[in-house]
């Protein structure tokens, strides 16, 4: 009976100790799935179709004395009361320290968020009344964090434009200092660059996005540290390509750096310090 007991009562511990585990992954579920659903019930603060649709952004865009705090760190501005103009068909750079509030400018212009108070106008109109889609599709942006896909040179040269020829990806690829390193590939424009370009060097991933930037056209160009990553050899070609696409004209470009070389070329050179134009 003693033995008769042992093995019952091993059966019985062993199920609980099952039951018990169970428990507690539902109740970590649980607790995961409410972040979720919470998270995908949430609506945006701004939404994207709202807004008059632009066919140009051939104007002046201004910041009148924009103020801007993250949400999570609601007692630290980041901009405070910055006012400066881009004028149309001109280049304004922006220098300064790390943190000053420079990439933050760049990403308000983006509208990924809306100033905490102030305004930005383009063409004579608040960026906040204007389409973000029409926004966008005239807009053209170099990061220094890169954004390619695992798809083809070609098709992340041609992303984002909706009418082109192969005809006019070669010669995007050429102005950007990108044609030699893509010939001499295997596959060439057909070559696959692996998730986020890491068969590229940052140098190549660039000179991709620059590429890019030239198939589009773009009236706005925003340039933040697009070549503050890069070893000097790559970033002579990045900045070759650079200087080619604003002397091409027909655009207005904000230019972030922190070398004086990156900027010297600029109309306007504003220094950023501190979340103030200094």
């Amino acid at each position: 009976k003693l033995i008769t007991f042992q093995l019952y009562w091993g059966m019985v511990n062993g199920a609980w100790k099952g039951l018990n585990g169970v428990i507690n992954s539902l109740t970590t579920a649980g607790g995961a799935a409410t972040r979720v659903i919470t998270l995908l019930d949430s609506l945006p603060d701004i939404d994207p179709n709202e807004g008059e649709v632009v066919t140009s952004l051939d104007g002046d865009v201004e910041l009148r004395d924009v103020e801007f705090t993250y949400q999570m760190r609601p007692d630290q501005k980041v901009l405070k009361g910055i006012s400066l103009t881009i004028p149309a068909g001109k280049t304004v750079a922006l220098v300064g320290r790390s943190g000053g509030g420079k990439s933050t400018i760049v990403n308000l212009l983006l509208r990924f968020y809306d100033p905490t108070a102030g305004e930005i106008r383009v063409n004579g109109r608040d960026l906040r009344s204007l389409n973000l889609p029409s926004v966008h599709a005239r807009m053209g942006v170099v990061q220094q964090d890169t954004q390619l896909f695992d798809a083809s040179i070609e098709a992340n040269i041609a992303y984002g434009s909706e009418h082109y020829a192969p005809a006019d990806v070669v010669e995007a690829a050429r102005q950007a200092n990108a044609l030699d390193f893509i010939l001499d590939t295997d596959e060439g424009f057909q070559t696959r660059v692996g998730e986020r370009g890491i068969r590229l060097s940052g140098g190549q991933r660039q000179r991709i996005a620059l590429a890019r930037a030239f198939l589009r056209r773009p009236q706005l160009l925003l340039l933040d540290e697009a070549t503050s990553a890069l070893d000097t050899e790559s970033e002579a070609l990045v900045q070759g390509a650079i200087d080619r696409l604003i002397a091409r004209g027909g655009c207005s470009v904000l230019l972030v750096a922190h070398r004086l070389s990156t900027v010297i070329g600029a109309d306007t050179i504003c220094v950023i310090h501190k979340g103030g134009v200094a």
